[in-house]
């Protein structure tokens, strides 16, 4: 039997030059395609993000803006009340108007409070480096540091307005009051029982818990420094939302472009 043997030539230089190359070009085409949609789902999520954040950026420009009309509105509650105890035999003719005012004062809701789901992912699952537009990253970081400024001032008069609670607890009666209108929007219509309160002016021959002038000045420097740090609150809560309407434009037109 006659035995054939296939001859093997051997390969010249280009043959293994291009068999090279060919490899190169399917693990770098491999590449590139891993790369672009690992690009394409960074974009997707920035895009999520940014959309996300304009919400949320909505959300807290209307919760400001009602809360800011409430801030001015306690700040004049408080001052009126502040002010009315240096006048001469206020507890004759404005006893009821100065309980109204402390009522109102004490029960319009003036807390700020955020939408800050987006910015939670962002910070939790390194989110920023996601967004390419430095301007829209840095006044994402401009906002929470805004956020951060309006904290340290709330945790402030917080504590000051524990302190009114306090004062106007040894000065006024509770249990006096009748309520209406919209509670959950943060504010109702206070209405003071007059019979009541005139029962106990009967009784006592004063509307108020306490005769010591003493006492009323208390209240009246506690709740001075209260719309004082109130008024700062209220500053900062509107450079906030002028910063919110401000970032919205620029994610908007990011998002159109």
């Amino acid at each position: 039997m006659e035995v054939h043997h296939h001859s093997h030539h051997p390969k010249k230089w280009k043959e293994y030059i291009s068999e090279f190359f060919m490899l190169f070009m399917a693990v770098f085409a491999g590449f590139m395609a891993e790369s672009y949609l690992e690009y394409r789902a960074e974009r997707h999520k920035e895009h999520d993000y940014l959309v996300s954040m304009l919400t949320d950026l909505k959300i807290d420009i209307d919760d400001i803006s009602r809360k800011e009309i409430n801030m001015k509105e306690v700040y004049d509650y408080g001052r009126k009340l502040s002010d009315i105890v240096y006048e001469d035999n206020w507890e004759e003719k404005s006893a009821d108007s100065a309980y109204i005012w402390a009522e109102n004062m004490i029960d319009t809701e003036v807390i700020l409070q955020y939408a800050n789901g987006t910015i939670d992912q962002l910070k939790n699952a390194g989110g920023f480096r996601l967004i390419k537009n430095k301007v829209i990253n840095d006044k994402i970081k401009d906002y929470i540091k805004g956020q951060d400024r309006i904290k340290g001032q709330e945790d402030g008069f917080n504590s000051t307005f524990q302190d009114v609670l306090t004062e106007r607890s040894n000065v006024m009666y509770a249990r006096l009051f009748d309520y209406s209108g919209n509670v959950l929007n943060g504010k109702s219509i206070v209405t003071l029982k007059k019979d009541k309160i005139n029962k106990i002016y009967v009784k006592t021959g004063s509307k108020f818990l306490s005769k010591n002038p003493a006492d009323m000045f208390k209240l009246s420097n506690k709740t001075f420094i209260y719309t004082g740090q109130l008024f700062v609150y209220r500053a900062m809560a509107i450079d906030q939302k002028e910063k919110a309407i401000e970032l919205i434009k620029i994610i908007q037109e990011e998002l159109n472009h």
